[in-house]
């Protein structure tokens, strides 16, 4: 070994076992300098191994080689201890015992001049098998979307060519050359087209949603909230033919106009309400109320049915993702409804909030900005 002084020895011997890891140096010509205690704690060195400063390194890697569980593991070990380079090398060693060991071996300068060579060790066991989880974890998500693309992609296959024939026959019956119709006809057979519409948007958007991707842009114009709420209240009822919760609007009809996408927002709240009739048990109570301000619109709608678990407040709103309690209760459902509505309500700049109601049920609050979303500005 070359010359070390004795206080050289105390120092180098004082810096190792202030180290948080395990370590072994070793001076230029490849001899022991010194070992911490948690070197010899981790490679759990046996009492008669002699590792005193100046033992040839081959005794701490024979031990270390013997402790190895695969063959090519203790021959990578054995060739890489014939010679340590200037480079900083870092390997991973599986013991018979279960652990893994991670030895980052890196070479001390001073200045140019090489003077020996450090070792640090220590225990990756436990992060190597978080790691392994969370690759796991990764590859089931993964395998998830690709479901999701690839039911996404499915349904809208399955839902083009009836959607286009709801689409014409409608179209055609609302012609003057498809024979007069009534009033309450001509609306009914609109409604079916509005419908048919937001039936085709929606799975025209069902792949981005899916794979978590933008929906489509609104197409503003002037869009009456007092309107809007009674057409999305009176199709509610004559869908569910008088039976089922009962449903109340209330809205003052004098409000201001807001700048929107009206099948967008139709679209939002007609899931909104669908949702509060879903969990709501007959002869429950769902309203719809309208509130104007200065410069935006509140649009609540109350039920008294399931309510929302508070842990879940944000989360239904995810794509795919139900509560719970509507699982356990066996209620219909995606977990795609809110989660448009969510989308359609973002892209006109409002929010939507959902809390608990005196007693049972939910309170789904919509605020819309009267002038819509607002264009982005110049980046601060």
């Amino acid at each position: 070994m070359d010359q070390v002084s004795r206080e050289q020895l105390s120092f180098a011997a004082a810096l190792l076992d202030a180290l948080p890891q395990a370590a072994l140096l070793l001076g230029r010509d490849l001899r022991v300098v010194r070992v911490n205690r948690r070197f010899t704690a981790l490679l759990r060195l046996p009492e008669g191994l002699d590792v005193s400063p100046g033992t040839p390194r081959e005794r701490v890697v024979d031990h270390l080689a013997g402790l190895l569980d695969r063959p090519e593991e203790r021959q990578r070990l054995l060739a890489e201890s014939e010679t340590h380079g200037p480079v900083t090398r870092t390997a991973d060693y599986h013991l018979r015992d279960g652990r893994i060991l991670r030895r980052r071996r890196s070479p001390v300068r001073e200045g140019d001049r090489l003077v020996g060579h450090l070792w640090l060790v220590e225990d990756v066991t436990r992060r190597r098998d978080a790691e392994e989880n969370l690759y796991a974890q990764v590859r089931k998500l993964a395998a998830l979307a690709e479901e999701r693309a690839a039911f996404a992609s499915r349904t809208l296959h399955e839902l083009r060519t009836p959607l286009a024939t709801v689409l014409s026959f409608a179209e055609l019956l609302l012609e003057p050359a498809g024979g007069p119709l009534g009033r309450e006809q001509a609306s009914y057979v609109e409604a079916i087209r509005r419908s048919a519409l937001r039936m085709r948007t929606a799975a025209e958007n069902l792949p981005r949603a899916a794979a978590g991707g933008p929906a489509a842009e609104p197409r503003p114009g002037r869009v009456l909230v007092h309107e809007l709420i009674e057409r999305v209240v009176l199709e509610a009822l004559q869908r569910d033919g008088g039976t089922g919760p009962y449903v109340a609007a209330e809205c003052p009809p004098d409000g201001p106009p807001l700048v929107a996408d009206a099948g967008m927002l139709t679209g939002a709240l007609e899931e909104l309400v669908a949702n509060a009739l879903r969990f709501t048990p007959d002869g429950g109570l769902v309203e719809v109320v309208g509130r104007p301000a200065a410069d935006h619109w509140t649009i609540e709608v109350r039920d008294d049915g399931i309510g929302v678990p508070p842990e879940y407040r944000e989360e239904v709103f995810v794509p795919f993702v139900r509560a719970p309690n509507a699982r356990r209760g066996g209620f219909p459902g995606t977990g795609l409804g809110l989660a448009g509505a969510l989308d359609a309500v973002r892209l006109h700049g409002g929010t939507i909030e959902v809390r608990d109601r005196e007693g049972p049920g939910a309170v789904f609050t919509v605020r819309l900005p009267l002038a819509g979303r607002r264009p982005a500005g110049p980046r601060p």
